[in-house]
């Protein structure tokens, strides 16, 4: 399986300044077309969630490329994933296989291997025609770090530019081909 990190390529092609998201974050920068940030795991999920609504609303010519570190870290969210897969063409799922969830005809499975660079970063990737977006972030903190496993801390970057995007699905499509 080819080794790539998408945080790693990602992050180095977003201009912008680091900010340390702690307390309460404003919605309208969780929407911002690109930011560079450190957060816990309760913003990222906001950060998803706000990207996923629009797949949620209606049937979009879409790809969706998910990586969930751990499979079985869709399980709270696998029914809001299904909804997905019957609006959208693809939705391809990475994470290492710990877990069994509920097939779907338009979802396929990445499973990676336990040292592969993917393993230690979550992201969402959305390829429309019109309107490309992605979030990645590297978990800095590793799962069994917190009792509480919402308090795992990340470093990552969102965007909305078309070129960065482009470059992380073609990332994303040579681990595919290479699986």
């Amino acid at each position: 399986m080819k080794e790539i990190s998408l945080y790693e390529e990602i992050f180095a092609a977003l201009d912008g300044t680091m900010e340390k998201e702690t307390g309460d974050i404003e919605e309208e920068k969780l929407r911002s077309r690109s930011l560079k940030f450190e957060t816990d795991v309760p913003k990222l999920e906001k950060m998803c969630y706000i990207m996923e609504h629009v797949l949620l609303k209606k049937e979009v010519e879409a790809t969706v490329y998910a990586g969930f570190q751990k499979v079985s870290r869709a399980r709270d969210i696998w029914e809001r994933f299904l909804q997905i897969a019957d609006n959208v063409a693809q939705v391809y799922i990475f994470g290492q296989d710990d877990d069994d969830l509920e097939s779907h005809s338009d979802v396929d499975f990445i499973y990676l291997p336990d040292k592969h660079k993917l393993v230690r970063e979550w992201f969402l990737v959305i390829d429309q025609p019109l309107a490309k977006s992605m979030m990645v972030a590297y978990d800095l903190d590793g799962f069994g770090k917190y009792e509480d496993e919402k308090k795992r801390n990340f470093k990552g970057a969102k965007s909305m530019n078309p070129r960065v995007v482009k470059k992380a699905i073609k990332l994303l499509d040579e681990v595919i081909e290479s699986y």
